[in-house]
């Protein structure tokens, strides 16, 4: 559940901001959202080298003292990135988002002063939010997913209560909501310092505060380890997507606040069952392969975690489509948003289905780190996509998620041919 935290916490913020404004403001505050969620969310997708590294190295470490010098270096670097990530988030958030969503028209202005002050107001939380990934990491390299789920739940509960007073109560708007999610995130940080000290720390480290100070004041030397190597390969990746979802949302922004407000809804949707696949087959496949290298089970757990993944992505398909379909009304108080959202149901549910085999396939390729492919075929991926939608030039918000169908279906295609090479010579 590392990465499903950001957008989970997007998810929630559109549906308060959208029920709470009203049928007039909804699509507004939507809207500001969109470009928003996505610089926010993007901004931390950017390191999640640190934790796919993590997450390898603890699988493969046998001593407790090695594992432990992992973590430290991990939540140090994931620290001092966090803080720099805050102080660039801020200084490029509204001319970013001025050339992100374009035009000079009121409306358009409007847009960009909104999801400029939800991105500054947003940032404060991100260096906790990635010191906190860092403990998931660690605990999932720890084999422990239940305390994840345990920071997760009280992340979100604090959102959705700090939601109901900054939003519906005090009526902030999107400023309320960022409130609410940088606290938040503040809270996941801290019930995961606590988990993490009685899980991994030493005698006397019950409390957060003490255990992440030893983290910070731990640096070791990680012989054989090192994080720039997954950091290449593992940026282009998320360069590469990010490019992709921005491309998408670069042209949805070109046929109106409600279009965009629309395709806000679709993409977070996207988003959060695509991270649950990524969580169920990538991460799982990250944790358990590595120490199997060599051995027979690599195979036949290989194949367990497709079949894994591919019910999963049934069920999340199914899930999205109805959202999208039928539960309009949970985000947005506005009947033209929630009929722009009805008519990308279908591709919706198409992209999220074919997510299954692609969360396996760059699972098992990160879990065996055979990174040069990983980061060759996203570079590659990175370019196509936003040629694809150039030559295509959709006339409509159903015809930028198409698009992403067919794109979807050709990773698909390439990372489970890649996968079942790369595990049967582990």
């Amino acid at each position: 559940m590392l990465w499903i935290s950001g957008p989970l916490l997007t998810l929630i913020d559109t549906s308060a901001v959208g029920l709470c404004s009203g049928a007039e403001g909804s699509a507004l505050e939507i809207a500001a959202l969109g470009p928003g969620g996505s610089v926010c969310d993007g901004a931390v997708y950017f390191y999640t080298f640190l934790n796919i590294a993590m997450t390898n190295f603890l699988a493969s470490e046998t001593t407790e003292e090695k594992r432990d010098a992992v973590v430290a270096r991990g939540a140090t670097l994931a620290l001092r990135n966090g803080i720099l990530a805050l102080i660039w988030l801020r200084l490029i958030a509204r001319p970013f988002l001025a050339f992100f969503i374009g035009g000079r028209a009121s409306g358009a202005l409007e847009v960009q002063r909104r999801a400029a002050t939800y991105v500054n107001v947003r940032a404060l939380g991100v260096p906790f939010l990635l010191l906190g990934n860092a403990l998931t990491a660690a605990l999932l390299g720890a084999k422990d997913s239940k305390a994840p789920l345990i920071a997760l739940g009280a992340s979100a509960g604090t959102n959705i209560v700090g939601d109901f007073i900054a939003v519906g109560v005090l009526g902030r708007g999107v400023r309320g909501a960022a409130e609410a999610t940088a606290l938040s995130q503040v809270v996941q940080c801290v019930v995961l310092a606590r988990l993490a000290a009685r899980k991994l720390g030493k005698a006397g480290e019950s409390w957060p505060l003490a255990y992440v100070r030893r983290l910070l004041k731990t640096q070791q030397r990680l012989e054989g380890r090192s994080f720039k190597a997954f950091a290449g390969p593992v940026l282009v990746l998320v360069f590469s997507k990010l490019l992709s979802f921005g491309v998408m949302t670069f042209t949805a922004a070109r046929f109106g606040s409600v279009p965009l407000a629309a395709h806000q809804l679709t993409l977070t949707i996207f988003l959060l069952a695509s991270l649950v696949l990524d969580a169920v087959a990538g991460q799982t496949a990250q944790a358990f392969l590595p120490p199997l290298k060599g051995q027979d089970g690599a195979q036949r757990l290989g194949r367990k975690l497709l079949k894994l993944s591919t019910y999963a992505a049934f069920v999340s398909a199914a899930t999205a489509g109805a959202l999208a379909s039928k539960g309009a009304r949970l985000f947005s108080g506005d009947p033209a948003v929630a009929a722009d959202l009805a008519t990308v149901a279908v591709p919706l549910a198409a992209s999220v289905l074919l997510h299954g085999p692609i969360a396996h396939g760059e699972g098992v390729c990160l879990a065996t780190s055979d990174l040069k492919f990983v980061g060759a075929s996203y570079a590659v991926s990175g370019i196509i996509f936003p040629a694809l939608v150039g030559l295509c030039a959709p006339t409509s918000l159903r015809g930028v998620w198409n698009a992403w169908v067919g794109f979807q279906a050709a990773r698909a295609v390439v990372l489970q041919l890649r996968a079942r090479h790369v595990v049967r010579s582990y």
